[in-house]
């Protein structure tokens, strides 16, 4: 079997050959287009009235002169009026005139026969005299009464012109009659040398259409044998088509039903999947369990991915992330707007029949989320007061500060302990001090603002930040805990009134205080000081004397 490179070699090589015979017949059929046109201006110039110019003109002046010499006997017979000569001899003159108005000898007889194109110049002069001469005797006064009575006598000097014509008008026909003679063998010969000439021209076109003949004939072989191997190309294409057609129809059902195993396998998936256009949101697949999720019935036909993400923040980084890198790796997102769900989101960009679009799958992570959140709560809060535990309350509170520290804004730390704690666990029981320390926080949450942060540090120890609290006011609110404290009204599980009493140390931010722990060292110290102090007060860090 011949390969593609050698199939093609001999089909250019025909190619080559046919446009070589087209370009062949195109340069004959131009040369036939110009020796026609050739041939026939030739044959329209032997054509035109023009050809016997120079010989009607001649028998012109020939006739004229004739016409004159006659009515000059006339006159000189007293048979015809000197005006009458006057207007024979301005006719002859009309014939000769080269002005413009009448025939022209030719340049090509003034140059074959000169003596012949003289002799008319000549002429021309001698009647232009003979005229003048003749018109200024009829425009005598009695001349014009002559005419007007009809008289037959002439005057003289007209009879002196009419003698002259008498006289020289049979030389004059004589040598007309000889041009005539010649012009006419002039014509005679040019209109041979002519039709030669047309004769040879018409051998040149003969020989040339022989020749565009030739190559036509040439052509249309080729031609027919072009067509006879294109039809032969033309069948075997057609069963190449044909083959292809059964190959890509094989392949297609392969494709088909490979795409719907795939779409099988996505929609049983527990994953989501999306795939839709960037700019027009068209949806090319949507599998059911994420158009369950979205609360769809049945699968919409456009979707954008933005719109899939429930948070604005997380939209915009998901979609900065997705345009910068064309890709996005298991970032969790919720999706949905009535009822959002955690996902963990992974995103492409691809390219989908010329468009770009958006191919989104993700996993739910509700429940984890959901762990997440409980693992972190009970992380971060004391499982008996339900208040922050240590550890959160330092890092919450470390960043509070920070934040008043860097606006300039004041705040102020709480140190809250009950006083004789030990004598209720001992007195009353374990179950009634965990009892107290719950009634102790929740007292303690009711007189703090939703701005302020509370934590149970250990045993029967509070602290509390409050935020852009200037000393005074932090003073006000430790009096309301206190208060409130005092008036729980606690009752043991024998029935017997329970009452305990706070003490609280507190201290305001100030320059030198470069963190959340210095600060509660100082409310810590100002809480030992109310603590030895007598209990059951307020102590502020750096004042001179508790005070009830």
């Amino acid at each position: 079997m011949l390969s593609p490179s050698a199939k093609q070699q001999p089909a250019a090589s025909n190619t080559r050959t046919t446009h070589r015979l087209l370009a062949l017949v195109v340069a004959m059929a131009l040369g036939t287009s110009a020796a026609l046109w050739w041939t026939l201006r030739q044959a329209q110039d032997l054509a035109q009235p023009h050809q016997q110019n120079d010989l009607w003109y001649i028998a012109s002046v020939h006739n004229e002169l004739a016409r004159v010499s006659l009515l000059a006997r006339q006159l000189r017979a007293r048979e015809a009026s000197a005006q009458d000569l006057v207007d024979r001899l301005d006719v002859l003159y009309s014939t000769l005139d080269t002005s413009g108005r009448g025939p022209r000898v030719s340049t090509q007889l003034r140059e074959a026969l000169p003596d012949t194109a003289q002799g008319l110049d000549g002429l021309r002069t001698q009647v232009e005299r003979w005229s003048s001469q003749a018109s200024g005797s009829a425009n005598e006064p009695g001349s014009t009464a002559a005419r007007r009575t009809q008289a037959t006598a002439a005057p003289t000097q007209a009879l002196r012109v009419a003698e002259d014509i008498t006289r020289q008008s049979d030389a004059l026909l004589e040598r007309l009659r000889q041009a005539v003679a010649t012009v006419h063998l002039f014509s005679t010969q040019q209109t041979d040398q002519a039709r030669q000439q047309l004769h040879q021209r018409f051998i040149v076109l003969s020989v040339v259409l022989s020749a565009l003949l030739v190559g036509t004939t040439l052509l249309i072989a080729r031609l027919v044998q072009d067509a006879r191997a294109a039809k032969a190309a033309s069948r075997q294409l057609a069963q190449t088509n044909r083959e292809l057609e059964d190959r890509v129809a094989r392949r297609t059902r392969k494709l088909e039903e490979s795409r719907a195993l795939l779409g099988f396998i996505l929609d049983t998936s527990p994953s989501d999947v999306l795939l839709a256009e960037v700019e027009s949101g068209r949806v090319h697949f949507i599998n059911y369990r994420l158009t369950e999720r979205l609360g769809l019935k049945t699968a919409p036909q456009t979707l954008f991915l933005p719109d899939l993400l429930h948070d604005p923040d997380t939209r915009q980084r998901f979609m900065q992330t997705l345009d910068q890198y064309g890709q996005v790796d298991a970032m969790e997102a919720q999706i949905g707007t009535h009822a959002p769900r955690w996902s963990s989101l992974s995103a492409r960009l691809i390219d989908v029949e010329g468009q770009l679009a958006h191919l989104l799958w993700g996993f739910d992570i509700s429940t984890h989320k959901a762990l997440e959140a409980q693992l972190r709560e009970l992380a971060t809060r004391d499982a008996l007061s339900g208040l922050l535990n240590r550890r959160a309350f330092m890092e919450r509170s470390t960043a509070l500060f920070d934040h008043c520290r860097r606006h300039g804004q004041p705040c102020t730390v709480l140190m809250i302990d009950i006083d004789h704690f030990k004598r209720i666990n001992d007195r009353y029981g374990h179950q009634m001090g965990d009892t107290a320390i719950r009634a102790c926080a929740e007292a303690i949450g009711q007189a703090l603002r939703e701005a302020d942060l509370l934590g149970r540090l250990g045993g029967e120890e509070f602290a509390a930040l409050l935020p852009h609290a200037s000393a005074d006011s932090a003073r006000q609110v430790a009096e309301r805990i206190r208060g409130a404290i005092t008036q729980l009204g606690l009752a043991s599980p024998a029935g017997h009134p329970v009452t305990f009493t706070i003490s609280i140390g507190m201290a305001a931010s100030e320059r030198h205080h470069t963190g959340i722990e210095p600060l509660m060292a100082d409310a810590d110290a100002a809480l030992y000081r109310a603590k030895a102090a007598g209990r059951n007060r307020v102590l502020t860090h750096g004042a001179a004397h508790p005070a009830l």
